[in-house]
C-alpha cells in the first residue's frame, strides 16, 4: 500500500511542476488572441485611426513585438494594403542618426498586422508609417518612448 501512495505522490508532484512551468512560459506576444494588449501610441492617418500596442504597453531597447491596427470611424478594422513602418531618432551631439525598419505581417483579420522591430537604445523615437492599398494612400508619424 505504501508503494502505491508514494507513486501517487510522485505523480502529483510531477504534474504540479509541469503546470507551474507552463504558467511561467515567456513565449512571443500573441496579439488579438485575448485582447490583453495595451496601447503604446495612437495616431490619425486620414480618416483612419492607427493604434500600436503590445502586451507590455511600451517599446523597449532591443527587440520588440507589437500589433498595428487600422480602424475607421465606426471602429471596424480596415485593410490598408502595403505598409512601411520605421522608427528613427535624430542625431544628437556625437550620436549619429538611427533608423530601424519594422517587419510587418498580416493576421487573420484584415486591418490588423503583427510587427517586429529593434530599437537600438532607450529614448524618444519617431514612428513613421505610410500605406497604400484598398483604403487609399496615407501616412502618419507618432512618438514612441522606448524604456
Amino acid at each position: 500500500m505504501k508503494l502505491n501512495s508514494d507513486r501517487n505522490t510522485g505523480l502529483i508532484l510531477a504534474l504540479s511542476i509541469l503546470v507551474g512551468l507552463a504558467g511561467c512560459s515567456s513565449g512571443p506576444d500573441t496579439a488579438g488572441s485575448s485582447g490583453s494588449e495595451s496601447v503604446i501610441a495612437t495616431s490619425k492617418a486620414g480618416d483612419l485611426t492607427v493604434t500600436l500596442s503590445n502586451a507590455r504597453g511600451t517599446m523597449r531597447e532591443g527587440e520588440n513585438e507589437f500589433t498595428l491596427e487600422f480602424r475607421n470611424a465606426g471602429g471596424q478594422t480596415v485593410d490598408v494594403g502595403a505598409i512601411t513602418l520605421f522608427f528613427e531618432m535624430p542625431a544628437m551631439g556625437s550620436m549619429p542618426h538611427m533608423k530601424n525598419d519594422a517587419t510587418l505581417t498580416t493576421t487573420g483579420t484584415p486591418g490588423i498586422y503583427r510587427g517586429q522591430s529593434r530599437l537600438e537604445m532607450k529614448g524618444t523615437w519617431q514612428a513613421k508609417l505610410s500605406y497604400k492599398g484598398p483604403a487609399g494612400d496615407g501616412q502618419t508619424t507618432f512618438t514612441i518612448n522606448a524604456k
